[in-house]
């Protein structure tokens, strides 16, 4: 019996064609990104524009890094990781936000931490939910406590609240009673002095009021912390 040519031809071609082999279990199967969004602690606004970094697993510390991101306008990011194990999210230090590493916690928020020692790794697929960050600054106005007047020109500067004698940072009020100061950490003490315009020396206190000693004083808050009131001498 004759076959149709068609089907000789069919034959021809599969006997030409390379053997296809069955894909190795797992390649090219792409793996869940680890997710989340950035915000800012002390408000709860977004962190936009900060970039993080997935590190892979090194004998349990952070190592090389293997992709980056940058946060969209509500601070959400999507790291995606190369091959199966542990990574280590990390956050870069802007002039919004301290970095760090960030502390996957199985109730509540994830934190970034500034030591990765404080940090734990993640798993592929991982959704984060709201990572906090502290702020990278102190900032706030100082006015004149009896008439609510902005002061320029006036020091402000951070105190390590274990060594008050150690200046961390500092800056000089601008005409509009503005400044700002970057810190790294969130126990700080804020030291204002008006001496050279005829205004007090002395401590940021609870009530936002300046106040002669430290033990009359209060840590600062971190970020916004809005009006200072300063007394005359």
């Amino acid at each position: 019996m004759r076959r149709p040519l068609s089907t000789i031809l069919i034959a021809a071609l599969v006997a030409l064609s390379p053997a296809v082999l069955p894909a190795p279990a797992g390649a090219g199967l792409a793996l869940d990104p680890v997710v989340g969004q950035l915000v800012d602690s002390t408000t709860g606004a977004p962190a936009a524009g900060t970039t993080l970094r997935l590190h892979a697993d090194d004998g349990g510390t952070p190592g090389a890094v293997v992709v980056t991101d940058v946060t969209d306008t509500n601070g959400e990011f999507s790291l995606a990781p190369t091959g199966a194990g542990d990574y280590w999210v990390e956050v870069v230090r802007n002039n919004r936000v301290q970095g760090g590493y960030v502390s996957d916690r199985a109730s509540g928020p994830s934190w970034v931490e500034f030591d990765p020692s404080y940090a734990t790794p993640v798993t592929p697929g991982r959704r984060l939910g709201r990572v906090m960050a502290l702020p990278s600054f102190i900032s706030g106005v100082v006015v004149n406590a009896a008439n609510g007047n902005r002061l320029g020109g006036i020091t402000v500067n951070t105190r390590e609240v274990t060594s008050l004698s150690t200046v961390v940072g500092s800056d000089t009020t601008d005409s509009n009673g503005f400044f700002r100061i970057p810190i790294t950490g969130e126990d700080f003490g804020l030291r204002v002095n008006g001496v050279s315009r005829g205004f007090e020396a002395g401590w940021r206190a609870c009530d936002a009021t300046v106040v002669r000693t430290w033990g009359a004083a209060c840590g600062s808050p971190i970020g916004r912390i809005g009006k200072v009131f300063l007394d005359r001498a």
